[in-house]
């Protein structure tokens, strides 16, 4: 793991080499233990290295005379790859190399054939041609501005910021995304004119300008007719889980686990323990007991035998980090989740870890999120709307919820979730009731702009998506909405890589693993979860190995 950055530019070399040594410094905590730089005529490039595979021979950038290659992440099939190539192992012992090496031979092609969690720069020097890779849910970040003749790229937005000597204005669309959305969409950045590489997605530069591709296609676009013919749903998910975290084991330095007290991260920790005979687990407690949920954590801790501790945070220490979590977020926050995380990866770091495993992406690819459940009650009620009975399976979903057991209440609240309830044709059907709070938010800022209005963000985000999302089921609708906006953008940036990196420290989701994710999306969502359900197949798949009281606890959203 490492933070990338490179400059194209007519500048002289001592002005690059300058612009550049300010770059990498301020990615320093993405890359501790080693910064290399690599100059010629107008171009530079440079890492900072976190090194946890081929710590010896994993320096990078490396240059074969023409191609000069670097990356941050990490490829959990190079070592395979490597053999089915018929690479030689005696010069191919690195990622860096591999990357290198099947580039040569593929092209941009090669990004078909490696797996894992990547940001990755190829400059070619003869052709003075610059290609930027982004892994497929968007776990590594990079970031790129662009002027008449100079191109800049880093891992972090500040980096950019502070080469180019420009001045950069916030982003309104970005603010009205987030006020929207929660979160900014697609290439969107809190800053004007810096652009994001979308997930699944590469740029190539030359002087005559930019172009993005699109290499890869969510796998539920795929599958959306299809219903895998296999004798058991709940093997078949537990064997490629299984699967996906065992490819992940990946490097010379161990790892660790988040606990949250969930089914997604318990099932994580359950897998790694049984496959070492120690793991080290760490969990957030909260002085604020409406958000504590230390007593399943300690539960699965001691029933798992694993080296467990815990961080207490109070309201004090939201408060005393905040200006730091920003500062490493680089963009608009709807809410102080990321500060409790960036603690915690703190005290990781400070056990010696650099590799955690982490549960994001199991809601989203198993239908854990209760904003599915309501879109398929909300569908089922709007075909009949005066019905007083349907919506009552909202009760059924939220039986654990105070507000939706007393009636006093439930009459108020089944008016909020009526909101929008006959408009069942739309692709964002299922995301209306939570975008519709844009009304009462965007008042207290200056959108005067068409672009910022809310039809207008509507627009733009549904340009965004492949066409073929209005071919989809409501379930994978839901899925592939709640996948490009707080997936990818906040769950993985803002609350994932960014707060980790902050103290050094790599996160791994084996619930986006390529393989597990192309598994699951040839189940159907009713085989996922049935009813209201969340994420019951997965429920029933490890039933037997973990305690009933943390199988069957409702999925409790993370909040601080």
């Amino acid at each position: 793991m490492c933070g990338i950055a490179g400059i194209i530019s007519n500048l002289d070399n001592s002005c690059i080499k300058s612009n550049l040594t300010k770059m990498i410094n301020l990615l320093e905590h993405r890359g501790p233990d080693d910064v290399q730089m690599y100059f010629e005529k107008q171009f530079g490039f440079a890492t900072a290295r976190l090194s946890i595979e081929a710590l010896e021979e994993g320096f990078q950038p490396i240059t074969d005379g023409r191609f000069v290659i670097g990356f941050n992440g990490e490829i959990f099939n190079y070592r395979n790859q490597i053999s089915t190539y018929g690479f030689p192992e005696k010069n191919v012992n690195s990622e860096v190399q591999f990357l290198l090496e099947l580039w040569k031979l593929k092209g941009v092609d090669f990004v078909h054939d490696i797996e894992g969690q990547f940001a990755i720069y190829i400059y070619d020097k003869l052709r003075n041609e610059l290609y930027l890779f982004r892994d497929r849910y968007g776990i590594r970040p990079v970031f790129y501005y662009h002027g008449s003749d100079d191109f800049y790229f880093c891992s972090e937005l500040k980096g950019i910021i502070a080469a180019s000597k420009r001045k950069f204005d916030i982003n309104q669309i970005a603010l009205a995304q987030t006020c929207m959305f929660w979160t900014s969409i697609g290439d969107t950045t809190a800053f004007k004119d810096i652009k994001q590489l979308e997930p699944g997605h590469y740029v190539s530069w030359t002087k005559n300008g930019l172009k993005k591709i699109r290499y890869w296609m969510d796998p539920l676009y795929s599958y959306s007719d299809l219903d895998i013919k296999v004798s058991n749903h709940k093997e078949f998910l537990a064997e490629n889980l299984i699967s996906s975290i065992e490819k992940q084991i990946h490097g010379n330095v161990g790892h660790a686990c988040y606990l949250s007290g969930g089914i997604d991260s318990a099932v994580l920790a359950k897998i790694l323990k049984d496959k070492s005979d120690i793991l080290n687990t760490y969990s957030i407690s909260f002085s604020n007991s409406e958000y504590d949920e230390s007593v399943p954590q300690k539960l699965l801790s001691k029933e798992l035998g694993t080296i467990h501790k815990t961080l207490s945070v109070s309201r004090l220490d939201i408060a005393n980090n905040f200006s730091l979590a920003i500062n490493h977020a680089e963009t608009f926050l709807f809410r102080t989740a990321p500060v409790p995380l960036l603690l915690l990866s703190r005290l990781v770091n400070n056990d010696g870890h650099k590799v955690v495993f982490t549960g994001e992406g199991a809601d989203e690819i198993l239908l854990g999120y209760d904003l599915f459940f309501e879109n398929r009650i909300r569908k089922f009620w709007s075909r009949y709307p005066r019905s007083a009975y349907r919506p009552l399976l909202l009760k059924r979903l939220y039986h654990y919820l105070p507000q939706f057991r007393e009636s006093r209440y439930f009459a108020i609240i089944k008016d909020f979730y009526k909101k929008n309830l006959s408009d069942n044709d739309t692709v964002f059907y299922s995301h209306l009731v939570r975008w519709s709070q844009f009304k009462q938010v965007s008042p207290f800022f200056n959108f005067e702009s068409e672009e910022l209005l809310e039809e207008n963000l509507l627009k733009s985000f549904f340009k965004s998506l492949p066409k073929q999302v209005n071919n989809l089921d409501a379930d994978r609708k839901a899925q592939i909405i709640e996948i490009n906006t707080l997936l990818s953008n906040y769950l993985l940036s803002s609350q994932g890589d960014r707060m980790s990196m902050a103290n050094s420290v790599e996160g791994r989701y084996p619930y986006l693993d390529e393989g597990f994710t192309e598994a699951m999306s040839k189940l159907s969502g009713q085989q996922k979860a049935r009813g209201v359900r969340t994420k019951s197949l997965f429920r029933e798949a490890f039933s037997k190995q973990l305690p009933e009281e943390i199988v069957m606890r409702p999925k409790v959203a993370y909040q601080a």
